[in-house]
């Protein structure tokens, strides 16, 4: 990590959530930046966490497993939040 900053090699994505960028229309540069910075996170279970990130009135939700790599699971807007 430079600066503090993760570089895009220490994001991996999943098969599903590479289809699930396509399916859903988000760009991976988009995902990338809201692993590195979300507006704020949250535990799962195990070593599962949760990056979220308001996008105008939506909330998205990145699923993450690990640190360093990071492996992005899938992404989606989180229609519980607002």
């Amino acid at each position: 990590m430079a600066n503090g900053k993760i570089r895009k090699k220490d994001i991996k994505f999943t098969k599903h959530a590479e289809d699930m960028l396509v399916e859903r229309g988000f760009r991976k540069e988009m995902v990338e930046e809201i692993v590195n910075k979300p507006e704020w996170k949250d535990k799962g279970e195990g070593d599962t966490w949760f990056a979220f990130k308001r996008i105008g009135k939506k909330v998205l939700r990145v699923v993450v497993i690990g640190s360093k790599p990071f492996t992005v699971i899938t992404m989606y807007f989180d229609r519980r939040l607002k």
